[in-house]
């Protein structure tokens, strides 16, 4: 295990900054994910973490061991580190069992301890029972646990973890990321894992470190950025949102097209904003209180109901349980209450969620 520094960390591609500054620090036995949208740097700074880049300015440390830098750069076999690619990268030739092994041949460990070892490996990730089988006999999810026991029967301070569930189907992807974050804590294994899928992030994340354009936009445990996120970029990429102008003034928010007032937040300067609110913040239901609107459309989703409803100028965007759509139809009169928003200053929201260099 190690924790690992960059400091001051830039790099370049024909002149093109794509790594801006950057200052982090995972700690030892964390597991830290890299998220945001493609272009964004994430898995630039995976390869500059693995070696197979240099940077244009600044230092990665792993532990006590400084790995980039200067003139110092480590190829990646020197930097005891595991890595498990978005291709499953299996030798096709090699049965499961040989698969794994293979970084234990290549330092001539012992036959019967290499053996031994394997095979608790393979119990780890349920495959002892595919031990004979070559890789084009084995799912999707089965190679891609032959991949991770390979890289942690390396036994590496570090495991680098590249989109590793973006070829999978839904149900295979959503159970792998339980067993990946099982593992990674059964093995107190300090893991970067790479990802544009924000339900990933927001289940295996200790910390999450959202990026755009090169720079860290926010970094934090899940809950926290997912509440309080920092601007609109990032309440957008990660959850649902919608996004209403409004201006803050004498302690409200007049939110423009509903023609309606909020509390305000104390925080925000009088003038321009735009309020973020969730859809699965608003509460729908009958009644007096509350702000009026009528419902215009409905969807249910099977766990949950998902509602369109007119208030003032907006068309405001409702999520509630399942059976909420036994109690409404389109037309219906409501009452919606606003459980938690978000106010950032400002109402220039194009600007506010550029994602793109």
């Amino acid at each position: 295990m190690a924790a690992v520094t960059i400091k001051n960390l830039t790099k370049s591609y024909d002149g093109v900054q794509v790594l801006k500054e950057l200052n982090v620090r995972f700690q030892d036995g964390e597991f830290v994910t890299l998220l945001g949208p493609s272009g964004c740097g994430k898995t630039t700074i995976l390869r500059l973490l693995a070696g197979f880049e240099q940077p244009s300015s600044g230092e990665i440390w792993i532990g006590d061991t400084l790995v980039s830098g200067g003139k110092t750069l480590l190829p990646p076999e020197k930097r005891n580190i595991g890595m498990v690619f978005q291709s499953y990268a299996v030798w096709p030739h090699m049965t499961v069992e040989e698969n794994a092994a293979y970084p234990l041949c290549i330092r001539r460990m012992p036959k019967a301890e290499t053996a031994e070892r394997v095979e608790a490996m393979l119990r780890t990730v349920h495959l002892d029972q595919y031990a004979k089988r070559l890789p084009s006999q084995l799912s999707g999810g089965q190679q891609q646990r032959v991949a991770l026991a390979r890289a942690l029967l390396a036994e590496p301070s570090l495991l680098l973890l590249d989109e590793p569930l973006s070829n999978l189907d839904a149900k295979l992807r959503e159970s792998m990321r339980f067993e990946i974050k099982d593992l990674a804590r059964e093995m107190g294994i300090t893991v970067v894992y790479v990802t544009h899928d924000q339900s990933e992030a927001m289940t295996m994340s200790d910390r999450i470190f959202l990026l755009n354009s090169g720079e860290v936009q926010q970094s934090g445990p899940p809950a926290e950025i997912y509440t309080h996120p920092v601007n609109p970029f990032v309440a957008d990429f990660l959850g649902k949102v919608s996004f209403y102008r409004g201006r803050a003034e004498k302690g409200k928010i007049r939110l423009t097209d509903w023609e309606c007032d909020l509390p305000g937040d104390g925080k925000t300067p009088e003038g321009p904003v735009t309020v973020g609110i969730r859809p699965e913040n608003i509460r729908i239901r009958k009644g007096e209180d509350g702000i009026s609107g009528t419902v215009e459309r409905m969807y249910y989703m099977g766990d949950s109901t998902d509602f369109r409803v007119r208030v003032g100028k907006a068309s405001v965007r409702v999520i509630s349980d399942g059976f909420s759509h036994r109690d409404f139809r389109p037309g219906d009169a409501v009452r919606l209450e606003i459980l938690e928003k978000m106010v950032f200053a400002g109402d220039n929201l194009q600007e506010q969620l550029k994602i793109r260099t």
